[in-house]
């Protein structure tokens, strides 16, 4: 071992005595909690004081318990996928409207929330008209929480009893509310309800096969998508997909020749 060596093993040493010594006198020193409980007991503290730093107290404590609940739902966002629409509402002959069902919606995002210490809850208020009033507060580990409330008047469709109607408002009010409190993007626009819904996986595959084989840069996907009025490939319409492949096909053919 060179001097220079020794030398540094020697600083290590010291330096890891040194952060020993600071973490056990921290470990030592009382925390709040125990200070105010000390206050508490005292007959020379003001009560006005001690209430004052009891509230003093709990506001850092919900500073802290937002600023974790922030962190976490950045990360879980950054981790939400965008989700297919899975199910159909038939409309008669204004042909169907495509929608993610809750249980599509569950299935994908409660993992990434459990991950990240949250959980939605649901509740509902009385209404003095029919519908249904409903809340979703999203509660993280930390103790912050984060609601919004959803009106829907009655679904009332074809052969539905009143209590039918009035169980597939709530349906809707939790499909939606946990798309809104997630940011959620499901494949596929809805319209007027005429069209036939968002691509299939396989012309998914087609589209990005052309990109890649066009080499599109990064701008010219943003272009791409910006004309297509879409965010993914997963959401272009059913009806615009021929024109863009023949679009992608007339890239690929000029690039040849």
């Amino acid at each position: 071992m060179t001097q220079e060596e020794f030398q540094e093993s020697v600083n290590n040493d010291i330096r890891g005595l040194i952060r020993r010594d600071e973490e056990k006198a921290l470990a030592q020193q009382p925390s709040v909690i125990e200070v105010i409980q000390a206050l508490a007991v005292d007959e020379r503290v003001n009560v006005e004081k001690l209430a004052a730093l009891m509230g003093l107290q709990e506001r850092a404590e919900a500073r802290e318990a937002e600023r974790q609940f922030n962190i976490d739902f950045a990360s879980a966002m950054s981790e939400m996928p965008t989700i297919r629409k899975d199910k159909a509402k038939d409309m008669g002959g204004k042909g169907s409207i495509p929608y993610a069902s809750y249980e599509q919606l569950d299935r994908i995002i409660r993992p990434i929330e459990q991950k990240y210490g949250f959980c939605r809850t649901f509740s509902t208020a009385p209404l003095e008209k029919s519908g249904s009033l409903m809340t979703v507060t999203l509660v993280h580990r930390g103790g912050h929480s984060r609601s919004s409330t959803r009106y829907q008047s009655p679904d009332g469709g074809p052969g539905r009893n009143d209590a039918q109607a009035q169980g597939s408002a709530d349906s809707y009010n939790k499909r939606y509310l946990t798309i809104g409190i997630w940011n959620i993007v499901t494949v596929g626009a809805d319209d007027d309800g005429v069209r036939a819904g968002a691509i299939s996986q396989d012309q998914v595959d087609d589209i990005n096969s052309l990109i890649s084989e066009i080499g599109m840069s990064a701008a010219g996907r943003a272009a791409f998508f910006q004309l297509a009025d879409v965010r993914t490939v997963e959401e272009i319409p059913q009806r615009r997909y021929k024109d863009i492949m023949q679009a992608l096909e007339s890239k690929r053919r000029a690039q040849a020749k």
